[in-house]
């Protein structure tokens, strides 16, 4: 084929998918994530041993079980207004995007007090002698000038969502949920080029597809990854291998999956399909075994 060149390169933007840095073995933040198992298959065990290993600075849960669900109540430490029962709830998502949002907030008046206490600094090193009252009142405590302070240093916190057991819920037939799936990087976004909060979401369901409150579409195609437990219905994984298919051949899939089944007590493969470049492989079996599959 003849190709004649023009002057019109697409230019990639600065900034980074993924802003957020996470453990070396661990997949990578923001992310969509779905763990798929039948009750009993050890969804909420792999789950929370990977949100612990992300090392979230703040954990929200929608969940009509959370409270007899003792493995996220103790393990995970999510406070009590960080939690959403009512999965029925038309207004949960917008509960869930405010508390984002005031945490962005909450960042910006820290970073507007921190350019204030600079030009604070600044006039008292160079003995100003009109520094306003409000100022003055701003930072003076106990006797002295103390700087503004920040939970998190000043940088924006890592916050991830866990949705467990809300399957039969209204929530699954939300556009809200769908909405919040396709724009969760960008959520708590800043009036600066300062990348957005956004918030990380996993998805413990026991079916990808059903007739009452099946995984949407939206969801399916903005997951990162995948926690795929044992599953004895050959339609749904074949649907799964088949969307699949973007990334990876159905038959390398099922070898994956096949190795990964066999392996040890509550198997699961785990699929990054957005895997770091120094990750050898896009599957592996739990989180401790990349499968190298050529």
């Amino acid at each position: 084929m003849k190709v004649i060149k023009c002057n019109a390169d697409i230019k990639v933007p600065k900034g980074k998918a993924f802003a957020y840095t996470t453990p070396p073995e661990m997949p990578k933040g923001h992310m969509v994530s779905i763990a798929c198992g039948k009750r009993g298959a050890g969804k909420s065990v792999a789950v929370t041993n990977m949100v612990k290993m992300l090392d979230y600075d703040r954990l929200l849960c929608i969940s009509p079980t959370f409270k007899s669900n003792s493995i996220l109540m103790k393990d995970l430490g999510i406070d009590a207004d960080d939690v959403f029962e009512d999965a029925d709830d038309p207004n949960v998502i917008d509960k869930v995007i405010k508390i984002v949002e005031e945490e962005r907030d909450e960042l910006e008046s820290y970073l507007e007090q921190k350019k204030e206490y600079s030009k604070l600094l600044k006039m008292l090193s160079d003995n100003y002698g009109n520094i306003p009252d409000e100022m003055l009142l701003m930072f003076y405590n106990n006797g002295t000038f103390t700087p503004p302070q920040h939970k998190y240093g000043g940088r924006n916190p890592f916050i991830g969502l866990i949705i467990d057991d809300c399957q039969s819920s209204k929530l699954f037939t939300n556009k809200r949920i769908q909405n919040l799936t396709i724009k969760h990087r960008h959520i708590g976004a800043f009036e600066s080029d300062r990348p957005s909060i956004g918030i990380s979401m996993f998805f413990l369901v026991q079916n990808i597809k059903s007739k009452s409150g099946g995984l949407d579409r939206a969801v399916r195609n903005n997951s990162t990854n995948m926690l795929l437990f044992k599953n004895k219905d050959l339609a749904e994984l074949d649907f799964i291998a088949n969307e699949m298919a973007g990334e990876v051949d159905k038959e390398t899939f099922l070898k994956a999956y096949n190795y990964a089944m066999e392996d040890g007590e509550h198997p699961f493969l785990f699929i990054d399909l957005h895997k770091k470049d120094t990750h050898p492989s896009m599957f592996r079996s739990r989180f401790n075994k990349f499968l190298l599959t050529d």
